[in-house]
Parts: structure tokens; C-alpha cells; sequence
């Protein structure tokens, strides 16, 4: 739950809306819907900075329309601290290839089911999108691991999946320092 108290605020339990122009963006907890076991992983390790962290659970999702086209997708991890470690390691789980025919019964904030994982087409993607500002603004020593994913057979995208990722990143890191998440989703959307 939001609140203007951000050192007490453990969990957000409702999902929160943020719409700006064709774009928008949800947050929230969690969303066992879309939990997954990808078969393969991507992952990526960076300097992680000095200070101390805190272990903190959020799923996004983000829509973007562009030309006729409404791009969807949904990202949702776990940051678990390590103090045992001086990097934060980034994983992405993923699945075969984007196919037809899938069943979408994974729930979604901003329009009709997705289904639930991650394709191997976006993976490099979202990976990219979490790590893109990691560098300048790096997570504390531990693990943030990808394990909540949907997609739209139609309209999910490598564009959508970076986004995401960017803003799932944004976010825990906001979280994890006690800062205010939604300015921080806020910031992310007006910049699309």
C-alpha cells in the first residue's frame, strides 16, 4: 500500500494505475498467476554499491500504443540481499520461442489475460531493461531474480519487454532505498 510514510510501507496491496498519453503502467505486489520456471537463464552481474539493502517482491506491467498497435507486457522479481557478495546479480529465466496458440490465464492490471512466462524472444530484452541503469545507479550486493512473466502473443514486444524491465528495475530500487516507487514509475512513464 502506498502511504506517505516510506520507511514503514512493507507491501504494495492494490495494484496502482498510472496512465499518461497511449501509455500505462501498473504495480503491485505480487501476481502468482504469472509465475513461471523458465528453462534457460540469462543473467548478468554488476558492482553492486555499498549500502544496505532490504529483500522486496514487486510485479509491473506496462502498455504502450503506438499506430494501431498496443504493446503489452508484465515483469514481476525478487530482490534478495547477499552481504556475502560484492556484485547484484541479474537472472531472467525463460522458456522456447513466442508461439500460437497459448492459453492466457495469467491476470493483467491494464486489459484482457496474458499468458503466463517469458519467451526466449524477450528475454535479452527485459534483462537489458533491468541492467540499462544499473550501472549509474547500482542495487546493493545480492540477487534480483526474474521469476514472474506475461506476455500477449500479439502484442508484446523486444520494445515492450525493455520498457518493463527498465521500470520493474526503477521501482525495487526505489523500494529497496525507501523511496517513494510510485514517483519513481511516474518518472519512468512520463519519459515514454
Amino acid at each position: 500500500m502506498f502511504t506517505n510514510d516510506w520507511r514503514r510501507a512493507v507491501r504494495i496491496r492494490a495494484a496502482v494505475i498510472i496512465r499518461e498519453g497511449g501509455c500505462g503502467a501498473a504495480i503491485w505486489d505480487d501476481e502468482p498467476s504469472a509465475a513461471y520456471a523458465g528453462r534457460y537463464l540469462s543473467r548478468s552481474e554488476q558492482l553492486a554499491s555499498v549500502e544496505a539493502g532490504r529483500s522486496v517482491r514487486v510485479v509491473v506491467e506496462v502498455m504502450l500504443a503506438f499506430g494501431g498497435m498496443t504493446m503489452r507486457a508484465l515483469l514481476g522479481a525478487q530482490f534478495t540481499v547477499d552481504p556475502l557478495t560484492t556484485v547484484t546479480a541479474f537472472e531472467v529465466p525463460f522458456g522456447e520461442p513466442l508461439g500460437w496458440g497459448s492459453v492466457a490465464d495469467c491476470h493483467s492490471e491494464l486489459g484482457p489475460p496474458l499468458t503466463a512466462g517469458l519467451p526466449s524472444d524477450f528475454a535479452e530484452a527485459a534483462l537489458a531493461g533491468l541492467t540499462g541503469d544499473a550501472e549509474a545507479h547500482p542495487f546493493p550486493c545480492g540477487l534480483l531474480r526474474v521469476d514472474r512473466a506475461g506476455f500477449d502473443e500479439i502484442g508484446s514486444s523486444e520494445m515492450a519487454f525493455k520498457l518493463a524491465g527498465d521500470l520493474l528495475g526503477h521501482v525495487l530500487r526505489a523500494m529497496i532505498r525507501n523511496d517513494d516507487p510510485l514517483a519513481a514509475a511516474r518518472a519512468v512513464v512520463h519519459g515514454w
